[in-house]
């Protein structure tokens, strides 16, 4: 009987770090708990143009939400989030990918749709852990070289914006291990 509530005390235990460590903050929230109990924060739909400083207390972030934001840049400070795993930078300004995006070496997931970006940065061969892209409704009008070393992409989204058939293809054939997702291309774009 001891071990029977031994082992519903140990699994309560464990459901209760298990949503502590998938629970998703506000930046209000986050400020009541201890730092470091905090990897998920959701600062989307706040009207930010600038990133908070109180952000940068929460050292252990795997998931940034900065989604439906005015943000132009993101400034240096980001480089401090080292576990970053997942960012959602979609909805902005950025007419490029932020270039210290590209020091978060364990980042797996971008998502930067509906911005105005036009091209890839051949310096994001460096996010080497990541698997999936969201560009969906960007301008990319020059894919770079650097996708091409991306050996862990698994996704990349391009849709919203129409091709022409030579790009389309020269896409596609420069990055065949990936599942790319691309509106049909139209011969009016050659």
């Amino acid at each position: 009987m001891k071990s029977l509530f031994g082992s519903i005390f140990l699994c309560l235990s464990l459901y209760g770090f298990s949503q502590q460590a998938t629970r998703i903050y506000s930046l209000d929230e986050a400020l009541l708990v201890s730092p470091d109990s905090v990897y998920s924060i959701d600062l989307s739909r706040k009207k930010l143009s600038a990133l908070p400083s109180e952000l940068f207390r929460f050292r252990s972030l795997k998931t940034l939400n900065l989604s439906k934001n005015k943000l132009s840049s993101l400034g240096d400070s980001l480089s401090l989030f080292t576990q970053l795993e997942s960012i959602n930078i979609s909805s902005n300004k950025f007419e490029a990918l932020p270039s210290i995006l590209f020091k978060l070496d364990r980042l797996r997931y971008l998502f930067a749709s509906k911005n105005d970006i036009t091209s890839i940065q051949n310096e994001i061969q460096y996010l080497s852990l990541l698997k999936e892209i969201d560009l969906y409704d960007n301008p990319i009008a020059d894919i770079g070289t650097g996708l091409q070393q991306l050996k862990e992409l698994e996704k990349l989204d391009l849709q919203g914006v129409m091709y022409g058939p030579s790009f389309h293809k020269f896409i596609l054939t420069s990055l065949p291990h990936v599942q790319v997702k691309m509106d049909p291309p139209c011969s009016c774009m050659e």
